[in-house]
């Protein structure tokens, strides 16, 4: 096993570049971990071309930040590791990793800081398989790390910001969005005003988007969902259809929109599969996005040493990840004898105010994302709700009305969440149809059970990663000794 770092950091966006930035600072040996090729995360993507248009505004501030941010890390020499994935964390706060070359190793800090984020939120529906139908956060990757448009003409739909966001990024790069469809009616939209000063940068910053689109003459549609994708080979269009309060279609609304390209997201759910593995205790909320990590005031989970920030801890966005990565850093500063008491007090107050007000932004902004009960109903049962394993609608139904209704219950009489994905995809979803389905609270219905490894793994990586031990205790075995190995 290799010696110690003070502390690794797990994730390389704006919580672990945050509290990477400040404990190099003060001298302490770190790791950052990231399963990105650059560091920064979805937010910190530099776009690769601007479709031969001037440098344009960026409204997002932390997005400068954040570039900053990394810019000061690369001067520090602060060791990140990218393209690697933990596969697990076991005791000892012991981590295994497999690194961009297939290799697979150990890691062991005295702290470790779960900067894991969010996946994107999906909602199946019939054809949602079909070539030509993506993310908007897979959209915003294609622009942002290769310089490639999602489409000739990309519809955009779902609900939330990120919509919004994409089909602004698509035309200042000089795509053309055919239009954007928000399954929220404005009445939604208006309930965050009340969040109060804590979302005036956002709003800005939607301004500016909107100004955009509404110069590319992209057409808004409100209270509109995309309920079918058409097509034989590829994508050739959809249906779209007013939704009521409750989420349900409102029938005789449908209309077709040709497109050979469509993007869709509706919110985030945070990635909690390491925090889990190691014991963190969980919660769910839907105010922060689903189920999150619980944490105290200095964002330690309940398991001693190990601090869970950013995404993880509930979904609010870049500067709440920017404060709490801070202050899981100062915290750690203070118990490694840093710092003392009076200045850990001192710089963490600001820091847990200001997560504070962003705490209740998010709130508002994962209640624009909620999922109403009334679209599980509306699922046909021939969509394939879990892709990975082609299980669709009408098979989940079916265990339901046999009594399997928690989703480790499905998982195991449908096999749900088995495939390559692990349940990432198809997790949240079926959560939410068996909430809506039997009526029984998320913490009632849980969570996808998780063990190592969390993400796919080459056998023969792991092999090796065996082997390599064993030839290391061979060695320690050889000095101590004296004599050499045994004939192989």
């Amino acid at each position: 096993m290799n010696s110690p770092y003070h502390v690794i950091i797990v994730g390389g966006g704006m919580a672990g570049m945050a509290a990477a930035d400040l404990l190099s600072r003060h001298g302490l040996r770190i790791l950052v971990v990231d399963d990105n090729a650059h560091a920064g995360g979805q937010l910190l993507r530099k776009p690769m071309f601007s479709g031969g248009s001037p440098r344009r505004f960026e409204p997002n501030r932390f997005r400068r930040r954040g570039m900053q941010l990394v810019e000061r890390l690369m001067k520090q020499m602060v060791p990140i590791l990218n393209g690697a994935q933990v596969l697990g964390i076991f005791p000892g706060r012991t981590l295994l990793v497999e690194d961009n070359q297939g290799r697979v190793m150990e890691r062991r800090a005295e702290a470790l800081i779960l900067a894991t984020g969010a996946r994107e939120r999906q909602l199946p529906f019939k054809g949602w398989d079909l070539p030509g139908v993506i993310s908007t956060g897979a959209a915003q990757i294609l622009m942002k790390s290769s310089g490639i448009l999602p489409g000739k003409e990309t519809l955009v739909g779902g609900c939330g910001p990120l919509p919004l966001a994409t089909a602004a990024e698509i035309v200042a790069n000089g795509g053309k969005v055919h239009a954007v469809l928000d399954q929220n009616g404005v009445a939604e939209k208006l309930k965050v005003l009340a969040a109060g000063p804590s979302i005036w940068p956002k709003l800005v910053e939607g301004a500016v988007h909107l100004a955009r689109l509404a110069a590319a003459r992209v057409p808004m549609m409100q209270g509109m969902r995309i309920v079918e994708a058409i097509g034989r080979q590829q994508l050739e269009g959809v249906v779209a259809a007013r939704v009521d309060a409750y989420g349900h279609v409102v029938q005789g609304s449908e209309r077709i929109i040709p497109t050979e390209t469509v993007a869709v997201g509706c919110g985030f759910s945070p990635n909690i599969e390491l925090p889990r593995q190691a014991g963190c205790s969980i919660s769910h909320s839907v105010d922060k996005g689903g189920w999150c990590v619980d944490v105290n005031n200095a964002m330690e989970t309940s398991v001693e040493r190990i601090y869970a920030v950013g995404e993880t801890t509930g979904v609010a966005g870049a500067e709440k990840s920017f404060l709490e990565g801070q202050i899981a850093a100062w915290d750690i500063l203070f118990k490694q004898g840093r710092v003392d008491e009076r200045t850990r007090v001192k710089q963490a107050g600001p820091l847990l105010r200001g997560r504070r007000r962003q705490i209740r932004y998010g709130r508002f902004l994962n209640r624009l994302c909620r999922v109403q009960p009334g679209w599980c109903a509306d699922i046909p049962d021939k969509t394939i709700v879990c892709r990975c394993e082609e299980i669709t609608m009408g098979e989940i139904r079916g265990r339901l009305n046999n009594g399997f209704n928690t989703i480790n219950g499905v998982k195991r009489a449908a096999r749900c969440g088995m495939g390559h994905c692990q349940g990432r995809t198809c997790g949240p979803i079926v959560q939410d149809i068996i909430s809506a389905y039997t009526q029984r609270s998320p913490m009632d219905v849980g969570t996808v059970s998780v063990r190592a490894p969390v993400k796919p793994v080459a056998l023969g990586a792991l092999a090796r990663a065996t082997i390599s031990r064993a030839d290391n205790h061979d060695q320690q075995d050889h000095d101590r000794s004296g004599k050499g190995r045994p004939h192989e």
